[in-house]
C-alpha cells in the first residue's frame, strides 16, 4: 500500500467561546492527502487519529480521538477536533476537559495504514484554538481561588485544596504546574494537592528577605513537598520576641517572724522571699495575663472570615 502523507493547507480555525476554559465545540482542521509519490488522493476514505500532548516533550496525550473523513476532487479534507470519537487511550474524559489555558499543546496527526496508524505530522497548535480562552486566560492550572460557596458546589474544572492524594494522569495539566510541591503523592502514580484549610497565604521571600526565617521553613505534608524559601512550605504561628526589663521601685515584703518590714529593689524576673512563721518560704513573682486587655485565642490571626480555598486542575 502507498504511503500517504498531509499537506496542511489552511490555519486551524478556533470556534468562538468565552468560556474559561474550553468551550467544547472543537476548531477546524484541514489538510490535502498525498501518496508517496506526491500524487493527490482525491475522493478517497482515510481514518485519522488525533492526539493533543500538553507540550512537544509529553509522553502521555490529553486527548486522542479518530475520524473518518472523505477527500474531495482536490485531495482535501475538513474536520472539527473535538467531535471525534474518542479514544480509551485520552486521559481527559471528554473534549472540553483540555485545558488550553494551561499549556501550549503539540497536535500529533497519524493515518490509518492497513490495522496501524502512521505519524505524518507532530506540531505545535497555532495560536487559533487559544481563542478560547483569551477573554479569560487568566484562569490558568494551578491557580489557588477563594470560594464563597460549599465544597460541594466547588464549580467543575477546580479541586479542593484540602491536601487530598490525586492521580498524576487525571489531572496531567495540573501535576505539570505544581508538580510535588505540596506532597509526592506514592511517588510514582499520584500527588498532593495543597492543604489550605485554616491557613493564610504568603507570598514566596524569594531573594527580598522580608521573611528573615524563610530557609527555617518545614514541609506542610507529611508525605512530602517543599521546604524552606520555596512555594508550599509550611511555618508554623509565632509572634515577634520582645526583650527588655521593667524597673520597679521599692518592693514591700513583710518579714512576719521578725515583724519587720524589707524594702528592696530590682527587676521583673527576680525572686524574693518572706521566711513565714513556720519557716516555709514563699516566692513572689511578677506575670500578667493580656485577655484582660485585648481578645486572645489559641493562634494568632487578625479579624477574618472562612472561604473555601480551590485550586484550577
Amino acid at each position: 500500500m502507498k504511503k500517504l502523507f498531509l499537506s496542511l493547507v489552511v490555519a486551524l480555525l478556533a470556534a468562538t467561546s468565552t468560556f474559561a476554559q474550553n468551550s467544547g465545540l472543537g476548531f477546524n482542521y484541514q489538510a490535502v492527502v498525498r501518496n508517496a509519490d506526491g500524487m493527490l488522493l482525491a475522493n478517497q476514505d482515510v481514518t485519522l487519529r488525533i492526539s493533543l500532548y500538553p507540550g512537544q516533550t509529553a509522553t502521555t496525550p490529553t486527548w486522542v480521538e479518530t475520524h473518518k473523513a472523505h477527500t474531495d476532487v482536490s485531495g482535501c479534507f475538513g474536520i472539527t477536533v473535538g467531535k471525534g470519537t474518542r479514544e480509551l487511550s485520552s486521559v481527559a474524559s471528554k473534549y472540553s476537559d483540555v485545558n488550553f489555558a494551561a499549556v501550549y499543546y503539540w497536535m500529533k496527526i497519524e493515518i490509518a495504514e492497513g490495522g496501524n496508524y502512521r505519524e505524518v505530522s507532530y506540531a505545535a497548535l497555532p495560536s487559533s484554538p487559544y481563542s478560547e480562552v483569551a477573554n479569560n486566560s487568566v484562569v490558568f492550572a494551578g491557580m489557588i481561588a477563594p470560594f464563597a460557596g460549599p465544597t460541594d458546589k466547588i464549580p467543575t474544572g477546580w479541586l479542593l485544596c484540602d491536601g487530598s492524594e490525586v492521580s498524576r494522569s487525571d489531572y496531567q495539566n495540573l501535576y505539570n504546574a505544581i508538580g510535588i510541591a505540596w506532597g509526592k503523592g506514592d511517588g510514582s502514580s499520584t500527588f498532593n494537592l495543597p492543604d489550605l484549610r485554616g491557613m493564610f497565604l504568603r507570598g514566596v521571600s524569594g531573594e527580598s528577605g522580608n521573611d528573615e526565617d524563610a530557609e527555617n521553613r518545614g514541609m506542610l505534608a507529611e508525605n512530602g513537598g517543599n521546604i524552606g524559601n520555596n512555594v508550599g512550605s509550611y511555618q508554623g504561628d509565632a509572634i515577634r520576641n520582645i526583650t527588655g526589663g521593667i524597673s520597679i521601685g521599692n518592693v514591700h515584703l513583710w518579714n512576719a517572724a521578725a515583724n519587720s518590714a524589707i524594702y528592696s529593689s530590682g527587676t521583673i524576673g527576680k525572686r524574693y522571699h518572706k521566711p513565714g512563721d513556720n519557716g516555709v518560704r514563699y516566692d513572689y513573682n511578677f506575670y500578667f495575663d493580656a485577655s484582660r486587655s485585648v481578645p486572645t485565642g489559641a493562634d494568632n490571626h487578625p479579624k477574618n472570615v472562612y472561604v473555601t480555598y480551590i485550586i484550577k486542575y
